[in-house]
């Protein structure tokens, strides 16, 4: 303890603490992109590395020097989407300081919305519709046709229509306008209880799994309707229920007390705050 208390001077503290922000803002990210598998890699490798330096291997040193910007190289491009997807948040919530963001429904857009989805349920027309939230869907959809189109009740009909070239697919709904249609989204990684619905609730899942949209589906064998959220999925039953949905979800993307990325960073993760310095103190330690 006293040799522990000896090295603790104001600089050893500020070296600590800015290990323990490095291996906190790592942690964040792999909590935040679900990408799991990085944290084994950084695990195996990091151990690779002690290994090395207790053992004083120079060959394997050498070899380490040569393998880690390979190593960095190759989780660039593996996790492109998801590194995009993260700096588009910061970028996102720093710009939201200033300017807040503007509605994604109005009212009168919303009832519109509501009783189109009502009519294709009941003419068991599939149909797959999506509100985005703070972050950007560029890195998370593909493909799809731009059109930008008021929303209104012969305009879903007609692109959900089966003869419709983008009937598959999905449509992105922002700032009161159909911005595209014919939207290719990610499938769900979690099937636990999609194991009965389809193809398209299994994409509108996905992409609230990796990203804060909100997807809407209509079913086209039971012409039941479902929203999805935060990767879960939940049956709607009555058509109030659903305007409720759109409303909180619309609501929640207004306030500006919602969470942003630097208030889910700073003040929402205190277990991986404590995880990351006792981590610090243990390397400290070790070297």
């Amino acid at each position: 303890m006293p040799n522990l208390v000896s090295w603790l001077t104001i600089r050893e503290v500020f070296d600590l603490l800015l290990v323990a922000g490095g291996i906190y803002f790592i942690l964040f990210f792999i909590k935040q992109s679900r990408s799991y598998v990085l944290a084994y890699a950084v695990g195996f490798f990091t151990a690779i590395i002690f290994i090395v330096w207790v053992f004083d291997l120079s060959l394997a040193r050498q070899l380490l020097q040569i393998f880690g910007t390979l190593f960095l190289f190759v989780f660039v491009v593996v996790f492109q989407r998801e590194l995009r997807q993260f700096f588009d948040w910061v970028f996102i919530s720093t710009r939201r300081l200033t300017s807040p963001r503007a509605p994604a429904l109005s009212a009168q857009a919303s009832f519109s919305l509501v009783k189109a989805i009502q009519e294709m349920a009941q003419k068991k027309i599939g149909a797959l519709l999506i509100l985005p939230g703070e972050l950007p869907l560029e890195g998370v959809v593909e493909g799809g046709f731009n059109l930008d189109g008021r929303i209104s009740l012969p305009l879903l009909l007609s692109i959900f229509d089966v003869t419709s070239p983008g009937h598959d697919g999905a449509i992105i709904i922002d700032n009161n306008r159909v911005r595209k249609f014919g939207v290719h989204l990610p499938l769900a990684e979690n099937y636990s209880g999609l194991n009965r619905t389809g193809t398209r609730h299994r994409a509108g899942v996905g992409v609230t799994e990796k990203s804060d949209a909100l997807a809407i589906i209509v079913s086209q064998e039971r012409g039941e309707i479902s929203v999805a959220e935060h990767g879960q999925l939940e049956k709607i039953d009555e058509p109030h229920l659903l305007e409720e949905r759109i409303s909180q979800f619309v609501n929640k993307a207004q306030e500006q007390n919602s969470p942003n990325f630097w208030q889910v960073l700073l003040l929402r993760n205190w277990r991986l705050e404590v995880l990351a310095l006792i981590l610090a103190i243990i390397l400290r330690l070790v070297v």
